[in-house]
């Protein structure tokens, strides 16, 4: 049995340059807890064989953005992002990826009155794992001051697999088998459906918060994931 919790910070913060060019970073700050146990069940006894806890915290892999406006209409438009996320985590803490990668981006967003679509599509390189992302959102404004969103997510990650459990002979105990966990040979397709709603407080100061929910259960995916957010412009 393997248990790895994480919770995380992110700073981000964004300029635009000219009316349709913006630039921003992220700097996350993540903190990731793991605690396993191997236990074989021979005869109707369990035996421990390993046991082990580790925990882990500092800054992950900062990201610098740039996105320019392509089509910009009164209803919606039509943008292009591109991202870069360097490898400043350490990766041996499972912090960080270990390795620069680059994203690609296409946005669009149409809006009427208080009800609004959202879409993206994205590629990326380099990392730990090629891969491709898309995702649909709709938002709704019911207050003045409140919205509340939904969105659905699609994730497919060429080089990282899911985790089986295997069995495999005891290297000293005859006849008794041990459950390993090791990585499939397929690559993964991760889904998740978002709930979210953001508060203006006052101002431009804004309160959020979100759940997540997995359509598809991969791996260590989580199948439930609160967020919670602040945002402040100036």
């Amino acid at each position: 049995m393997l248990e790895i919790r994480s919770s995380a910070m992110t700073l981000f913060g964004s300029v635009g340059v000219t009316d349709r060019l913006e630039i921003g970073a992220a700097v996350p700050f993540a903190r990731v807890s793991l605690e396993g146990q191997r236990v074989n069940v021979y005869r109707g006894s369990a035996l421990l064989q390993a046991s082990g806890t580790g925990t882990a915290s500092g800054i992950a892999d900062i990201a610098v953005r740039a996105k320019y406006t392509l089509v910009a209409h009164q209803n919606g438009g039509i943008a292009a992002a591109t991202e870069v996320r360097l490898p400043t985590g350490d990766a041996e803490n499972l912090l960080g990826t270990g390795a620069r990668s680059y994203r690609f981006i296409g946005i669009g967003s149409l809006e009427q009155g208080t009800f609004s679509l959202h879409g993206n599509a994205s590629f990326l390189r380099g990392g730990i794992s090629p891969e491709w992302s898309a995702a649909g959102a709709a938002s709704m404004a019911v207050h003045p001051r409140v919205t509340v969103s939904g969105e659905v997510l699609t994730r497919h990650v060429s080089d990282l697999h899911a985790i089986l459990q295997t069995s495999a002979p005891h290297p000293s105990e005859i006849g008794v088998d041990t459950i390993r966990l090791t990585a499939g040979a397929a690559s993964v397709t991760l889904a998740s459906a978002v709930a979210g709603l953001k508060w203006n407080v006052s101002g431009t100061f804004v309160l959020g918060g979100h759940v997540s929910f997995a359509l598809a259960k991969r791996g260590l995916t989580a199948p439930l994931t609160p967020t919670f957010g602040l945002e402040y412009a100036f």
